[in-house]
């Protein structure tokens, strides 16, 4: 388990999800209290979780945050 906080998750979003994807719980905090946690989806079926990093990546290899940071930015919204 990592924690990094928000501002941190903000920034690196796709990147967190990737690594949450194949495995690993990711915990993000604000100003150092634990306040969510990132992890994979329970599946009905195996399924192949090298694929879901790549579904994060843009063609050149790169994480491709734009869709991350929309989703935070709906989130922000609605909390604030």
């Amino acid at each position: 388990m990592v924690q990094v906080e928000l501002e941190e998750a903000r920034k690196n979003l796709a990147e967190l999800m990737a690594r949450a994807a194949v495995g690993e719980e990711i915990v993000i905090a604000q100003a150092g209290k634990p306040m969510a946690r990132l992890v994979a989806m329970a599946e009905t079926e195996p399924e192949n979780r090298q694929g879901k990093v790549q579904e994060v990546l843009s063609e050149e290899g790169e994480i491709d945050n734009s869709l991350m940071e929309e989703m935070l930015s709906a989130y922000e919204e609605e909390i604030n």
